[in-house]
């Protein structure tokens, strides 16, 4: 079915709901494209994930270095500073307490603090006060000059302690007098030093990385439920897709499959569409009827048809193919609708008479040779009685002339009337009460054989050409007697309708469960008239028939259950086939 190009028609103004039609039995499958927009959102969502928690553990690090190698740098500092200040400033104030204040202006030391050894306070600078030392953490400084971190992530304080060492009491007592010391308590031996360090900073960068990760990660998110949206509605479309293809095709395997002509026209009376069918009855390609009218395609199509079929519309019409047979058609007319009850066209349906034409025909000719067969019946009872009465009085009447030449003569030609006449009675009988046929396996090769042998005379008198196939081993249940008198009947028509030196050609093939047998001659040929009425009883166009061979035939392939084929034209000879049942 050509392509309509209209997204929904109907084809009257009732709406139906949708028909079901077959549905393939084909698994759900993603597209290769949907799979690789799955693997690809994956593989991206993974990725940011890692590398979040990769920067934010690498931030931590790097932190904790930062600040550790400050945190050192500092402790040294004051070690240094420590010794110099002190041995600059003896004898005046504090000046380690000093110099921790300098270094506490930092604000990014939250403390610094120097404490004994079992962990009591001594100086310290800032607020609040370095959290007490663990016996482990203790055990740990004191085994040698090491550094131990602390991280309270919670306070925000990166705490750094170590020993740390200082002995000024020789410098204060070379300062006084001898044999006085000056010395105080716990200002000589060995200390520990914290310094107490703010994360404010880092921490400040990564809840603002984190902030960024959550926010990229929102958007991942947004495309990624836009995407995973899209490839919903990309299924849905495959879907419809599929779903559209598989009602497209099955609309055009059924309307390529009825055996009428459907064709559709726009609002101009041009077509728009057609099925196989339609190309077949025309013999026209769709090419060829695209967008013609459709008057010059029929012309004798109804004005109601190209006018208004607004009511479903049936016409008896002709159409002339390209070849220029005539073809009787049934047209039937429907308007079409798109989905908003607009009307956008007519839909036409060719329905090919011929056939049927022929039936009724062929009905028509049973009826007519019925009644004939029970007339002829009862007028051949009723003559031939009287027909062999005149027959005997003509011979005896002719036996008693014996010196009249003229009664001999007249009395000859009484009883040759008489035979005729006699055999147009018989012909008659076998016609009104034809017996019934003895089936049996023929050889078609032997009857066309036996047939040419019993018609030698009439072919070499007229010197005609008889061509037969003498091998053929081709076979069919018939009566042999009645199918012989139908062969015979057919010849002889060939031979009265050829010149001399003509030629007559018998043949046979098979055609599934049907056995084609043909006479084919170079003869004068048929009119139409002629065919149509060459079966009918009586009916003859020779001077001497009877026209009752060619209705006794079809009789009798009738009661085969065949049926006779016949292609004629005036002057291009004849061929008549019979098909009988294997």
């Amino acid at each position: 079915m050509k392509s309509i190009g209209w997204s929904s028609v109907t084809m009257n103004n009732t709406r139906h709901p949708p028909e079901r039609i077959p549905r393939s039995s084909q698994p759900f499958r993603f597209s290769g494209a949907v799979l690789g927009l799955l693997f690809a959102a994956t593989i991206l969502a993974v990725t940011l994930i890692f590398s979040t928690l990769q920067n934010i553990n690498r931030e931590q690090q790097l932190m904790e270095k930062f600040l550790h190698d400050k945190g050192e740098a500092i402790m040294r500092s004051i070690e240094a500073g420590s010794r110099v200040t002190m041995m600059q400033h003896m004898g005046v104030g504090d000046p380690l307490h000093t110099l921790l204040n300098e270094y506490a202006k930092d604000p990014d030391i939250l403390y610094i603090s120097i404490s004994d050894i079992e962990g009591d306070a001594g100086r310290r600078v800032g607020r609040p006060p370095r959290p007490p030392f663990q016996e482990e953490e203790l055990q740990t400084i004191m085994a040698g000059n090491t550094t131990i971190t602390r991280l309270d992530k919670k306070a925000g304080v990166f705490s750094l302690s170590k020993v740390f060492e200082i002995d000024i009491a020789p410098m204060r007592m070379h300062m006084h007098a001898p044999g006085t010391s000056r010395t105080r308590p716990g200002s000589s031996g060995k200390k520990i030093l914290s310094v107490g360090l703010l994360t404010h900073q880092f921490d400040a960068a990564r809840e603002q990385d984190v902030r960024h990760a959550i926010f990229m990660g929102a958007i991942l998110f947004l495309v990624g439920s836009a995407a995973f949206y899209f490839i919903f509605l990309y299924q849905k479309m495959r879907i419809a897709s599929s779903s559209l293809a598989n009602i497209k095709l099955y609309t055009d395997n059924v309307i390529e499959s009825i055996p009428v002509g459907l064709i559709t026209l726009d609002a101009d009376n041009r077509i728009v569409s057609c099925n196989r069918q339609t190309e077949n009855l025309f013999e026209m390609s769709f090419a060829s009827l695209l967008s013609r009218e459709i008057g010059q395609v029929l012309p004798d199509c109804p004005s109601s048809v190209k006018d208004s079929c607004s009511s479903l519309l049936e016409k008896e019409t002709e159409c002339t193919t390209a070849s220029g047979r005539l073809i009787p058609l049934r047209l039937s007319c429907s308007p079409l609708f798109d989905d908003e009850d607009q009307e956008i066209g007519k839909v036409l349906i060719l329905r090919d008479m011929s056939s049927i034409k022929e039936m009724e025909l062929q009905l028509e000719r049973s009826r007519r040779m019925a009644a004939l067969g029970k007339m002829a019946a009862g007028i051949a009872h009723e003559i031939r009685n009287p027909l062999g009465t005149l027959r005997g009085f003509a011979q005896y009447f002719g036996s008693r002339a014996e010196n009249d030449e003229g009664s001999d003569k007249y009395a000859e030609l009484m009883i040759s009337e008489i035979d005729r006449l006699n055999q147009t009675i018989s012909g008659l009988l076998q016609f009104s009460r034809p017996r019934e046929p003895q089936l049996q396996r023929v050889e078609i090769a032997e009857l066309f054989s036996k047939t040419v042998s019993l018609m030698a005379a009439d072919l070499t008198s007229k010197d005609i050409a008889l061509h037969w196939p003498k091998t053929i081993g081709t076979t069919v249940k018939a009566d042999p007697d009645l199918l012989l008198q139908v062969l015979m009947n057919l010849l002889k028509n060939s031979i009265s309708a050829i010149e001399a030196g003509g030629e007559v050609t018998f043949a046979c093939r098979e055609e599934e469960q049907m056995v084609l047998l043909s006479i084919a001659d170079n003869g004068c040929g048929m009119s139409e008239e002629v065919r149509q009425k060459m079966f009918d009883p009586f009916y003859t166009t020779l001077k001497t028939g009877t026209g009752l061979g060619l209705a006794v035939s079809h009789q009798i392939v009738e009661q085969h259950g065949g049926s006779f084929e016949v292609e004629t034209a005036p002057g291009t000879g004849t061929i008549i086939t019979i098909r009988l049942p294997k």
